[in-house]
């Protein structure tokens, strides 16, 4: 106990001795922290305090003989009396700054600098020039990797195309290029920035027609320069879109903007006038030198209490070491109690996960036969009220199993289990399959549906087809719910498209009910329902939207809403995708993936009677012959005496599981391909396939297409090796 006691203290004495030494160090921190406040304060409109603390630091970086710290200095002095109307005064300062930045070949100054003399030309209305300087701090930022530099030009240059210009798509892809440097800046204050980014792109979006998106980055636009007082920005964004929206002819609405204008000008007069005061100061301040600075006293005065606060620092650590061996036994005590508490917090954790797995494969197992039987006979020549009947309970089973999965999806992300597998799969045919599995619901609900496609968007994407699936699932479900007797629409756009990504826009409306503006804030929290008076609509758990928020957040993305009371509503949202080149990974299409597994024979190992007569009769409709065995012992002598082209495997049997029987199969046969169907969660499965060395797995109950790739890829996987 002594000797780390010991070690602490010379530690500590070590560093009062080292104090001395630095301090020449953290003078020149101090003065760097001192001239991006300077900076900060500029962009809040605060010129006069930024010019006068500039100067300040500018008079120490001279006395310091500091090259860098006065280039800094000077460029916010440019900054400054740029805003301030004084263009001539504003020219000096940055080339002087450009200059001794050159001097010192810091390459992300030059390129900053480069950029605010653009900026000064704009201010002048010399756009050619101000995009000559743009263009050249933009290349200088690409040439040299300095991405953070990259920021300010790509937004000015997609600035003046959109205003100046009026080439609004090029100006959106300026824009867009704007805020992927803006999410890759690090340490780099970006916050008016993207207001800026988010204005210029409602106009933009406005004037291409596109008005919820419009709204969107307004409204990004607004909250951004609301919580941090940017009041020219709050200015502009309430002017342009008074004047957009009197275009519109919505004139309540312009005015109601025009309101708001009027306050944040009166805000800004009152500024103008304080800092017209500190601008004198400043100015007095650099005429007449009679003062020292504050900035030098203050660091001469640290220097001279150096001693003195050494010796605090030895008493204060006299006191500290005694406090410090009081409370080692009793962190000692505590740490005890919490390791405790954590073992049967995991514990209770672990209890938690195998509940919800268990009762996923519970209910998942007679969702299996509801569901696929139904489908079966739905294929059969039957009653028209026979038909109507099943497809009732079609669709009562898979209404169970949405709520299931919602459910289980919560649970994953309570736990931090919520993963995103990135696989193939086709977005069009992806979004007629959901469709088609809700005809019932759309049907019972006298409601139509329409898919609005944009065919440009690539066949073949990268994602996470699953959860995709389930956002859609719980937004057309929605839109059901609260529309009767009315219309749905799908809008799937493409927005960009890179060589190896595109970013696509999802919208699902209805004309349906609407939400009321208090209550749209509400609608994302979990197990929160909406008070509904139609006919045919359900009450639900409340978790759809919940889980479609949460698993966007998972995707990098978000989800918004637009709704107007009886007049319906609107969720759209965001994702950008890999693309895959069907050259380099040929898909085959369903028909011929299931030509080429006709015939197969396959052993069936399910200790449930019920699911072996159901999976029976699908891989009969499949024309797939089938063995079935009730246990892992009777499938071990089956593969011994018959040649199987496939084995579906239960993974829950009593006895020998469907892992262990995978596990002494492969004792004797490495060959023959073990796919398991089973009802358990989807991370417990793929935990333990790929150590069992099964070729993969299906969920029951399944999608019969994803069933078919599945089977096909198993069979024959060595064809496609």
């Amino acid at each position: 106990m002594k000797l780390p006691f010991y070690s602490f203290m010379v530690f500590l004495y070590m560093h009062c001795i080292a104090y001395a030494q630095e301090n020449n160090e953290i003078q020149l921190d101090s003065a760097i922290a001192v001239i991006k406040e300077a900076y900060d304060l500029s962009q809040q409109s605060k010129y006069g305090e930024a010019i006068k603390v500039s100067n300040e630091v500018f008079e120490y970086a001279k006395h310091h003989k500091s090259d860098f710290l006065k280039a800094k200095a000077l460029n916010v002095l440019g900054i400054s009396y740029n805003a301030l109307g004084e263009a001539d005064k504003s020219m000096g300062f940055f080339i002087s700054a450009k200059k001794l930045y050159e001097k010192i070949k810091d390459t992300s100054r030059i390129i900053v600098v480069n950029n605010n003399l653009g900026v000064l030309y704009q201010t002048k209305g010399d756009y050619k020039e101000s995009n000559a300087y743009y263009e050249k701090a933009l290349k200088i930022a690409e040439k040299s990797k300095k991405y953070d530099s990259a920021i300010y030009p790509a937004f000015n240059i997609g600035h003046n195309l959109i205003y100046e210009k009026e080439d609004y798509a090029q100006g959106i892809l300026y824009l867009d290029r704007t805020l992927q440097l803006v999410e890759k800046a690090d340490g780099v204050k970006v916050e008016r920035i993207k207001v800026d980014t988010y204005e210029a792109l409602g106009y933009a979006y406005h004037k291409v027609k596109k008005k919820g998106k419009s709204i969107l980055y307004y409204d990004k636009a607004l909250q951004l320069s609301e919580a941090d007082g940017y009041l020219e920005s709050l200015q502009s964004i309430y002017e342009n879109r008074a004047q957009l929206y009197a275009e519109d002819r919505q004139f309540e609405k312009a005015n109601e903007l025009l309101y708001k204008l009027i306050e944040v000008n009166d805000s800004i007069k009152k500024v103008t006038n304080y800092e017209q005061v500190k601008l004198i100061e400043a100015e007095y301040f650099v005429k007449e030198n009679k003062n020292k600075l504050k900035l030098i006293e203050s660091e001469k005065s640290s220097q001279e209490a150096v001693i003195a606060k050494s010796r605090i620092y030895n008493l204060v650590l006299i006191v500290f070491s005694c406090i410090l061996l009081l409370n080692v036994y009793w962190i000692f005590k505590k740490n005890k109690q919490l390791s405790l508490a954590k073992e049967k917090a995991e514990n209770l954790s672990k209890i938690k996960s195998d509940f919800y797995s268990e009762i996923s494969h519970e209910l998942r197992t007679p969702l299996y036969a509801v569901i696929e039987l139904t489908g079966l006979l739905l294929r059969e020549e039957v009653s028209v009220k026979h038909k109507e009947y099943l497809e009732s309970l079609k669709f009562s089973g898979s209404h169970l199993m949405s709520l299931i999965n919602n459910v289980l999806e919560l649970n994953k992300v309570e736990s931090g289990k919520m993963k995103i597998q990135l696989l193939d799969f086709d977005l069009k045919n992806l979004l007629s399959n959901i469709i088609d599995s809700l005809e019932y619901a759309l049907r019972d609900s006298n409601n139509t549906i329409n898919l609005k496609y944009d065919d440009d968007i690539p066949s073949l994407l990268v994602g996470d087809s699953l959860k995709l699936s389930q956002i859609f699932i719980n937004l057309i479900s929605n839109a059901i719910k609260f529309t009767n007797n009315g219309h749905i629409k799908i809008l799937v756009n493409q927005i960009s498209e890179t060589d190896k990504e595109v970013r696509i826009y999802f919208e699902v409306s209805d004309n349906g009910l609407g939400i009321s503006k208090e209550k749209q804030a509400k609608i994302f929290e979990d197990f929160y329902q909406e008070h509904i008076k139609t006919k045919n609509s359900y009450n639900g758990t409340g978790l759809g939207l919940s889980i479609v928020k949460r698993i966007l957040l998972a995707m990098d993305s978000d989800i918004s809403i637009e709704s107007e009371e009886q007049k319906g509503t609107s969720f759209f949202f965001e994702l950008t995708f890999e693309k895959r080149s069907k050259s380099n990974e040929p898909v085959a299409l369903y028909s011929n993936q299931l030509e080429a597994i006709k015939g197969s024979y396959i052993l069936i190992v399910d200790d449930n009677k019920i699911n072996q007569l159901v999976t029976k009769k699908v891989l009969d409709s499949l024309e797939m012959k089938s063995k079935t065995v009730d246990s892992g012992a009777k499938a071990i002598e089956a593969v011994k005496t018959e040649k199987f082209d496939c084995i579906l495997m239960d993974l829950h049997m009593p006895e020998l599981d469907g892992y262990e029987t995978t596990r002494l199969i492969r004792e004797f046969n490495e060959e023959l391909p073990i796919v398991a169907l089973t009802a358990a969660s989807t991370d417990e499965v793929e935990a333990n396939i790929k150590n069992y060395d099964m070729n993969g797995y299906v969920l029951k109950p399944f999608i019969t297409t994803e069933f078919v790739q599945v089977m096909n890829k198993a069979i024959h996987r060595n064809e496609s090796q």
